[in-house]
């Protein structure tokens, strides 16, 4: 299930909230300070719903923790809720980057409806234009078994896409260096970034600018299945020939 990253320090409406949005099909993750939403956003989430009437809860950084100017994460919407009579306060949330603010009582009543309305998706027109020169070098370079330059690659093209698709490269991006420390032997590092760059690109499959998703997502999957059950004391039996390439469409 997508990610919904909720920004609510409520215990009570917290819990209520959470039922909703499993209800809903997604999977709700709570994050009230930096460092908490600072890993939410490595879970690809699709929307961060945050609550400005809270007194306990300092959204204001957080909010633009996710849509500041650079921001990585920048293109997850922010879905605000407060109190409906409070006109300054939802210009503030507006303000520091919300991309809509609705009712306390609507995010009760509405949910499945303002998801759906407002969560991120994939811009499909995207999908259909040819790959960009430095990405096709970036997927060279991943297939040469150059992960470290392909990262680099990779991260400009993607720092250059202000689009949703700038997704799929860096989920391609994080899987790479995956393999890059799996050929070093570091079992933690190749878990953690694979883990963060499987659900990135599995938003595009099966294809996207003709590259062939579905089965780097299978590869991927794979390969994640297998050094899972190695362990770190048994990475060393992987056999880094089966490093999955890709493969796409000129």
């Amino acid at each position: 299930m997508e990610p919904i990253v909720l920004l609510v320090n409520d215990i009570m409406f917290a819990t209520r909230l959470e039922n909703l949005v499993r209800q809903a099909g997604f999977t709700p993750i709570f994050a009230v300070d930096e460092a908490a939403l600072t890993r939410s956003m490595t879970r690809a989430p699709v929307l961060a719903i945050v609550d400005i009437f809270s007194p306990g809860l300092n959204w204001e950084p957080l909010v633009r923790q996710i849509k500041g100017p650079g921001r990585k994460s920048d293109h997850v919407p922010v879905l605000a809720f407060g109190p409906h009579t409070d006109a300054p306060l939802r210009r503030r949330a507006l303000d520091a980057g919300c991309t809509a603010v609705v009712a306390r009582s609507a995010i009760v009543s509405q949910l499945p409806a303002l998801v759906e309305k407002h969560r991120w998706r994939v811009e499909h027109t995207c999908c259909g234009e040819s790959l960009p020169p430095l990405v096709v070098r970036g997927l060279e370079e991943f297939n040469r078994g150059q992960y470290y330059r392909c990262h680099e690659t990779l991260e400009d093209a993607w720092n250059a896409e202000s689009r949703s698709v700038r997704l799929l490269y860096q989920g391609i991006l994080q899987i790479g260096v995956g393999f890059f420390h799996i050929t070093k032997g570091n079992w933690r590092g190749a878990m953690k970034v694979l883990e963060r760059g499987i659900p990135k690109i599995a938003r595009f499959a099966p294809a996207c600018q003709g590259v062939d998703v579905a089965s780097l997502l299978a590869d991927a999957q794979t390969v994640h299945t297998e050094i899972l059950r190695l362990g770190a004391d048994g990475l060393a039996d992987f056999d880094v020939a089966r490093l999955p390439k890709i493969s796409w469409k000129d």
